[in-house]
């Protein structure tokens, strides 16, 4: 899938909103269990997010396979998201996925 978009606040795979890991891993409660939290934190997100070039397309983002546990969800086919576009960012508590829909 190309074009998935990450807000989280804190991530080593999120490099201006595009998410870089080539797999992402999303449990039955819909939580992005692929997320790793940055050495520096939310500071060093902001200088990552910053220095990124903003004028790339999320349809230019390298292929990323998801995983998706989350039952039910009218994109969940075999446990593969199928969805074009998928939104990843910070809930609550936990990193979500927020394209599911049941």
């Amino acid at each position: 899938m190309k074009g998935l978009k990450c807000t989280t606040s804190n991530c080593e795979f999120n490099n201006n909103y595009h998410c870089t890991a080539g797999f992402i891993t999303i449990n039955k409660r819909g939580v992005c269990e692929t997320r790793q939290k940055r050495e520096m934190g939310i500071l060093e997100q902001t200088k990552v997010n910053m220095e990124a070039s903003k004028d790339f397309s999320y349809e230019d983002n390298d292929d990323t396979f998801i995983q998706c546990n989350c039952f039910p969800c009218k994109y969940n086919k075999g446990c593969t998201c199928t969805s074009k576009t998928v939104d990843i960012k910070d809930g609550l508590l936990k990193t979500r996925c927020f394209t599911k829909e049941e």
